[in-house]
């Protein structure tokens, strides 16, 4: 099969060599420390090839060199060692990196071409160094001295003047002997470096790595601190025609308050103002310092800082400015000289709102007419309770500015520095009822009548059911009584005239020879007979233990026994669900009324089987009486129905108990008698028509 024409013309294309494959690009070398410095981070991890040459300018360590040539100055970390030495030219080879803020070198290998001399740095300002322009590069600061102190045995820290601002130059050296530094002018050449901010490769704070003291250079030399121009307190960074420049100033003052490396607060008149020494100096309040140090804003009143103490003479404590309202911690009546206090040893008066305590100590929120002060107690202390009238002998601190119209700025947070615990004294203690107690004793007592309400309502509802049940088991007792009497008096009486009759009409029938008159006296006996049977079936009825025990199947039960003793008829009881226990008189009621409806049965009907059936659903009980006998035609009027009073007695038993009566029957079909009884009690007010055909 031939190819297609588009296959063919590239085979053709390949076989006379018109089709060439692009060759892959080698990677490019880099031979500069400043296209080092001018990778991105992505490009700087690719690991591109470099070859540098250049002399090393700082050693930190293994993971920390510096390589400085024409273009600029990159850092590098060596693949094993050993270190090369600052001044040695060497030419290395590694792949890129990216550092911990800029881009750089890793795994190089070097060799030492010779030796040379460090270059020189790169004269920079403040803005210089706090915007990395020169990063890892060597830079020339120049600056006044403001302290020296050691870092460690092998390394010191200058605190350098640039302007206003303040920078560190940290030496690999112990501090030096020979004249003193602070307030000289100087000029230092070394690594600019600083604090990065790792996880987004910011610089928090700028600084310069020096390898020793030949590289400072004296500019001015520093005056003795006894020559130093006298200012006082109130000329503190206020308007000079010829200013005090950067250089330092002495005054004096007396000491008020000393909290260590947070400061000494001076008063000097009616000013007052802060100082920190370069080093610890403990004074003590009343003290008389003659200092000398360098002005400084760092809150809302100016202070000296990096001071030296010069002279010292004891006197008394100073006694605290008496503050009538806490108010005037931020202003002064008529609105005049705002933060008038700051730095002042006061005492003033007001109400404890709220404590916290944080790691620093103890922090009260002290109330006056209209503001709240801080108190800041950083000694052991036990903070007294909430609501209390505080008297506080304290340092005023101002500790922030707002700005306002035009060119004033006013006190935003004034804070209180008692010197120590026993300058807090308590004038009042608040009443035992405060806000929060009085919550929670109404909680309380809305808890207890809450519960008590609910008892009181169960304990009626309990009281409702013994009453009912009390008053049910009295008026149990009252019908048992009742009944009992009744049977008595039956038995007693109309039951033994019975008996006396009977007997008096066998006595006449022995003496009387009319037969028609015999027949007569036999059918009074048979009468008397009859009504005797009925008599004791009324007392056995009224003694039947099951209807006082509420129990309908048992008193049922009682009944077809009875008939089923008597004559031939099969009477039976059947109850397949759960019957409830009911009222005596409602058991004797609907007895009475199935009795009723099997003697009907029986005698009218001549029924050979008589079935009670039982059941019930969750509102109703329903009885029926049902029978196989002749039954009757309910659509016509029975024979004889005015002289027949079992209905008539059926139905007026339904009405008693709310029961519904309902006859069914049909000639020679039998008849049944159905009963149904509302089990709700309440619907045993209301008494239904009873429907019959009976």
């Amino acid at each position: 099969m031939p190819l297609p024409y588009p296959l063919r013309l590239l085979t053709l294309l390949f076989g006379l060599g018109w089709v060439a494959v692009p060759a892959q690009e080698p990677p490019r070398l880099l031979t500069t420390a400043l296209e080092i410095r001018s990778l991105s981070p992505a490009e700087a991890d690719r690991g591109i090839p470099v070859r540098l040459r250049g002399v090393v300018v700082f050693v930190e360590g293994a993971s920390a060199l510096f390589l400085q040539d024409e273009t600029s100055t990159a850092f590098f970390r060596l693949e094993r060692p050993p270190l090369p030495g600052v001044g040695d030219e060497i030419e290395l080879t590694a792949k890129t990196r990216m550092g911990l803020y800029l881009p750089g070198v890793d795994f190089a290998t070097y060799r030492v071409l010779g030796r040379r001399s460090l270059p020189p740095g790169i004269p920079v300002q403040y803005d210089d160094l706090h915007f990395s322009r020169y990063h890892y590069q060597r830079v020339s600061v120049e600056g006044i001295v403001r302290s020296v102190l050691p870092l460690s045995a092998n390394r010191s820290v200058i605190r350098l003047a640039m302007g206003s601002r303040v920078i560190e130059v940290r030496i690999e050296a112990a501090p030096r002997d020979g004249p003193p530094l602070i307030d000289s002018r100087i000029r230092i050449t070394g690594l600019a470096a600083g604090l990065i901010n790792s996880p987004r490769r910011q610089l928090v704070q700028p600084y310069v790595h020096a390898e020793s003291w030949d590289e400072l250079e004296v500019v001015t030399p520093a005056p003795p601190a006894s020559a130093a121009p006298v200012v006082s307190a109130e000329e503190l960074l206020a308007f000079r025609i010829d200013g005090l420049g950067e250089r330092r100033v002495r005054l004096e003052g007396v000491v008020a308050a000393d909290f260590g490396n947070e400061g000494v607060f001076l008063r000097q008149g009616a000013n007052a103002f802060a100082v920190r020494f370069t080093r610890p100096t403990p004074v003590a309040p009343g003290e008389t310092l003659t200092l000398a140090g360098f002005p400084s804003m760092e809150r809302f009143s100016a202070s000296v800082i990096d001071a030296e103490l010069i002279s010292r003479r004891a006197g008394p404590a100073p006694t605290p400015t008496e503050v009538q309202a806490l108010d005037e911690l931020y202003s002064r009546p008529g609105n005049l000289q705002n933060g008038h206090y700051d730095g002042h040893l006061v005492r003033v008066t007001g109400t404890l709102r709220d404590t916290f305590k944080g790691p620093a100590g103890s922090t009260l929120l002290l109330q006056g007419t209209q503001r709240t002060v801080q108190v800041r107690v950083t000694h052991e202390f036990d903070p007294p309770p909430v609501g209390s009238v505080l008297r506080v002998a304290a340092i005023c601190q101002v500790e922030s500015t707002l700005f306002v119209a035009g060119f004033r700025g006013d006190p935003g947070l004034v804070s209180l520095r008692p010197t120590d615990a026993a300058a807090i004294e308590v004038l009042r203690r608040p009443s035992w009822w405060t806000p929060r107690r009085l919550t929670a004793v109404l909680a309380a007592l809305g808890g207890v009548t809450l519960v008590a309400g609910l008892w009181i309502a169960l304990l009626r509802r309990q009281v409702r059911r013994q009453t009912e049940a009390l008053r049910r088991r009295i008026a149990l007792a009252a019908a048992n009584e009742e009944r009992q009497r009744i049977a008595r008096e039956f038995h007693d009486t109309l039951e033994q005239e019975l008996a006396g009759v009977s007997l008096r009409l066998d006595g006449l029938a022995t003496r009387v020879s009319d037969e028609k008159a015999r027949t007569l006296v036999a059918a009074s006996r048979n009468l008397i007979s009859r009504i005797q049977t009925e008599t004791r079936d009324l007392i056995s009825d009224l003694r039947d233990p099951a209807e006082t025990a509420g129990d309908l199947v048992a008193a049922l039960g009682s009944v077809a026994l009875r008939f089923r003793a008597e004559g031939e008829t099969d009477v039976r009881v059947e109850a397949p669900t759960l019957i409830p226990t009911l009222p005596a008189a409602t058991v004797h009621d609907l007895r009475m009324i199935a009795r009723e409806s099997v003697s009907n049965a029986v005698r009218h009907g001549r029924a050979a089987r008589v079935v009670i059936e039982l059941a019930t659903t969750p509102a109703h009980l329903r009885l029926r009486v049902i029978d196989n006998g002749l039954g009757f035609d309910p659509s016509a009027d029975p024979p004889g129905r005015r002289g027949h009073f079992g209905c008539a007695g059926i139905r007026e038993r339904g009405r008693k108990i709310g029961a519904e009566v309902v006859w069914h029957s049909a000639l020679q079909r039998g008849t049944t008698v159905e009963v149904t009884l509302p089990l709700d009690p309440f619907s045993r007010t209301s008494a239904p028509s009873a429907s019959s055909s009976c």
